[in-house]
């Protein structure tokens, strides 16, 4: 005799309307995505400083039953984390209070929300999932993917109780549902806490950020100053951004904002160049395993050349000035 297949409790999109069309559609894939593989109904919880009868609209095309349009006339032009935090958590209480224990909430996916998903965990005793590759409902319980080490390791979780705060990439959003949405307006009252004061210092880098490049050039242990120099000559030149390897950060050679790997930044650039890095899995797991890598190293057997596109066994005193001197020929430079 086959045993029933138990379907998944509802799953709640938490969604802050000042993030954009973007992080709408987003969580509503993501949504769209579990519900799919598990079963289950679909809420949305609209969060704002006014209502927005577009994005109601679009989280009833894509297929929720009931929509939660929360406002507080604190949140207009208040970009704070731990106020927006605030609010989503009041906004999550009648909500919440007719789910049960085990409730599933999505964030939108990325940096700001898997923020907002730890620190919703911390006000509500929940369980921060963070970045999550897939979710599996299975024996009432949740069991959740994530992927660690720049895509090359998985980790699965599984979580029994308490409520739990994830984001998860679903792809694109299907808008084709056309039955109605129960929809519930709710204004929160309560002041939510202040602005944190920043004191804004210049930090006299011009090279754009590693957060969103094309193109990282990246120097290790192999690299010294003057190498560096180059190096970050050859990122302006092709516009890209200059990166580098823990030993190069230790060493002083780059700050530790341009640090790439499993204790620095995660990069997705089209291409890596790594100068003079060996490849250690530490700093392999900060790179995205779709980017392709352009290796330069004097020793042929670094690991570098395992997963590298393009490998060049050569000493980046030679190589690097010649490179520049074509590039300038071109009046790239």
């Amino acid at each position: 005799m086959s045993m029933q297949k138990l379907e998944a409790p509802t799953t709640l999109a938490l969604i802050p309307l000042a993030w954009g069309e973007d992080a709408l559609e987003a969580t509503l894939a993501a949504q769209q995505s579990v519900v799919a593989a598990n079963g289950g109904h679909c809420e949305v919880i609209l969060l704002g400083a006014e209502g927005h009868d577009i994005a109601c609209e679009r989280a009833a095309q894509a297929g929720a039953t009931r929509i939660w349009q929360v406002t507080h006339a604190d949140l207009a032009g208040n970009d704070d984390m731990a106020a927006l935090a605030m609010a989503a958590s009041q906004a999550l209480h009648q909500p919440l209070a007719e789910r049960g224990a085990q409730t599933l909430v999505l964030l939108p996916p990325g940096i700001a929300g898997e923020e907002l998903a730890a620190r919703l965990a911390h006000l509500l005793s929940g369980h921060a999932l963070g970045r999550c590759a897939r979710l599996h409902w299975q024996n009432e319980a949740w069991v959740v993917e994530r992927v660690t080490w720049g895509g090359r390791m998985r980790l699965s979780m599984r979580v029994e109780s308490g409520l739990c705060f994830a984001c998860l990439r679903g792809g694109r959003a299907n808008f084709a549902n056309s039955e109605p949405a129960q929809v519930t307006n709710t204004a929160l009252v309560g002041g939510l806490p202040a602005l944190m004061a920043l004191d804004r210092r210049p930090t006299g880098q011009h090279l754009p950020p590693l957060d969103g490049a094309k193109l990282v050039v990246s120097g290790g242990r192999g690299v010294n100053e003057r190498g560096f120099e180059l190096l970050e000559t050859l990122a302006v030149a092709l516009g890209g951004t200059l990166g580098g390897s823990l030993p190069a950060v230790d060493a002083g050679m780059v700050p530790v904002m341009r640090q790439v790997g499993v204790s620095g930044k995660f990069v997705s650039p089209a291409i890596y160049l790594a100068v003079g890095i060996s490849g250690t899995p530490q700093h392999l797991a900060g790179i995205n395993p779709q980017t392709r890598i352009v290796a330069i190293n004097t020793d042929v057997g670094a690991d570098i050349f395992n997963v590298a596109d393009v490998g060049v066994v050569a000493d980046w005193n030679l190589l690097l000035p010649e490179l520049l001197g074509v590039i300038k020929a071109q009046a790239l430079i």
